[in-house]
C-alpha cells in the first residue's frame, strides 16, 4: 500500500533553522526573498541579520569601467550590470572606498580636478551624493567608518587634503583641511589637526573595524596611518617594512592588516607582511610569507596600467586582480587584459582573463577594481 505524500515547505522549518540558512544565501537572492512573506520581510530587513549576514559574507571583487563587474574569487564566476547612470560619462568613478558593503566614490569628470562624492550600495542598487561644505577636489583623500564604542549604524566619512594638486585646481585657501560627515546628522564637522604627510598614491585605503589606514610617508620615513573614528583622531600605528618600489594594504583576517611588496626589478618575488592585531597596545609587522618563483607575474605591468587589487585568503594564498597587456598576437595594438590571480608559495595556482580591451577605445582606472563584502545595509544617510 502506498504511503500518503508529504507535502514540505521551508516555512514548516524551525525558525532558528530558518535564519541559519537564510545566512547561507548570498544577498542577491535575500533581495527576492523579502516579498514571499511578511516573518521574512521583518527578519532580513532587520539590523541584527543584515550585521550577523554582513559578518557571514566572502569578499568579492568589484570594478567599474563601462559596466559594474563582480567577481566571486571561490566560485570564479563574473557578473556584469549596466553601469549606474550617475557614474556613467562624462562622470565616472575615480577610486573608492568599501566599508560593510557601502562604497565611497569618487566621482567625477575625467579631465576636471573638482570631485564628487556619492555613497553607493552595489546590492540594493542605492547611490546618494554627499553635498560638500565648500568643495571636493583630487587633492583630498577619503574613509569612512563609525564609532566602535556606539551603534555601528551610524557612519561618519572623513575627508583630509594634502594640497599635492592645488596648483591645477582653485580650492577655497579658508577652507577645512580635515573633516568629518556624520551621516546621521549629514552635517560636515571641522577637525583641529594638521596634514603634514602624504599618502602613498597606490593606497586608496583599507577600513578595519570601523577605522581607517593608509601608507604615508613623512620624514622620508614610510608608515601605517590611521584614523579613529571613535575620538576622531588620526594615529601613527606602525612603521612599514624595508620600502620596495609597490606596497599594496589590505584588510587581513578581519582585525589586521597586510602589506603586499613586489619590486618592479625582481617580480617574480614578492613578501606579504601581516601585522598583529590593530587593538593591541604595539602593532608591527612580520613577515608572514613569500614568493620566489619565475612564473610570478608584476601585479603592475608597468606604471600606465592600474594598480592591481588583491586580499590574501586562506592557507598564504594571494588573491588579486590585475591589468597586463598581452603581447604575441595579431593585434596591431596589445590587448589589455583583466586577469584574476592566484598565487602561493608554490607559484601560480590560477590564472583566469576575466576581460579584454582590444584597439584605441579603452581608457581604465587607476585601480583595476575593489574588494568589497555585498550587504543588504541601507544606506545610512
Amino acid at each position: 500500500m502506498d504511503s500518503p505524500k508529504r507535502s514540505w515547505s521551508l516555512s514548516t522549518l524551525p525558525p532558528e533553522l530558518i535564519e541559519e540558512i537564510l545566512y547561507r544565501a548570498p544577498p542577491e537572492s535575500l533581495i527576492r526573498a523579502t516579498p514571499t512573506c511578511k516573518e521574512w520581510y521583518s527578519l532580513i530587513t532587520s539590523k541584527r541579520f543584515i550585521y550577523n549576514h554582513l559578518d557571514r559574507s566572502r569578499k568579492r571583487f568589484i570594478r567599474t569601467v563601462g559596466t559594474v563587474q563582480i567577481l566571486d574569487p571561490v566560485t570564479r564566476t563574473r557578473s556584469e550590470t549596466p553601469l549606474p547612470k550617475e557614474f556613467q560619462r562624462p562622470y565616472g568613478v575615480r577610486t573608492m572606498v568599501h566599508c560593510d558593503g557601502l562604497l565611497l566614490c569618487m566621482c567625477g569628470y575625467f579631465n576636471y580636478r573638482n570631485t564628487n562624492l556619492a555613497l553607493w550600495n552595489p546590492v540594493l542598487k542605492k547611490i546618494t551624493w554627499i553635498k560638500p561644505s565648500t568643495c571636493f577636489t583630487t587633492s583630498d583623500y577619503y574613509g569612512i567608518g563609525y564609532d566602535i564604542k556606539k551603534s555601528r549604524y551610524e557612519y561618519k566619512i572623513l575627508r583630509f587634503t594634502d594640497h599635492r594638486y592645488d596648483h591645477n585646481v582653485t580650492y577655497d585657501e579658508d577652507g577645512p583641511e580635515v573633516e568629518v560627515y556624520e551621516c546621521k546628522t549629514n552635517c560636515w564637522r571641522t577637525l583641529a589637526a594638521e596634514v603634514d604627510w602624504q599618502v602613498d598614491l597606490s593606497c586608496k585605503g583599507a577600513a578595519v573595524m570601523g577605522n581607517m589606514y593608509w601608507v604615508a610617508s613623512k620624514d622620508d620615513e614610510q608608515y601605517i596611518l590611521g584614523f579613529d573614528f571613535s575620538v576622531e583622531r588620526f594615529k601613527d600605528v606602525c612603521f612599514c617594512p624595508p620600502p620596495a618600489f609597490n606596497n599594496y594594504l589590505a584588510c587581513f583576517d578581519g582585525d589586521r592588516l597586510s602589506l603586499l611588496q613586489q619590486d618592479e626589478e625582481e617580480p617574480w618575488h614578492i613578501v606579504v607582511w601581516v601585522t598583529n592585531k590593530l587593538a593591541d597596545v604595539d602593532v608591527l609587522f612580520t613577515k608572514y610569507f613569500s614568493v620566489s618563483r619565475s612564473d610570478v607575474p608584476a601585479l603592475l605591468d608597468h606604471t600606465d596600467m592600474a594598480n592591481p587589487v588583491y586580499f590574501i585568503g586562506k592557507h598564504k594564498r594571494i588573491i588579486a586582480w590585475c591589468e597586463r597587456e598581452v603581447f604575441g598576437g595579431d593585434d596591431e595594438i596589445s590587448p589589455t587584459c583583466i586577469i584574476f590571480n592566484e598565487i602561493d608559495e608554490g607559484g601560480v595556482r590560477t590564472q583566469l582573463e576575466t576581460e579584454r580591451h582590444c584597439g584605441y577605445g579603452y581608457f581604465g582606472t587607476f585601480f583595476c577594481g575593489y574588494v568589497y563584502v555585498p550587504s543588504l545595509l541601507p544606506l545610512p544617510v
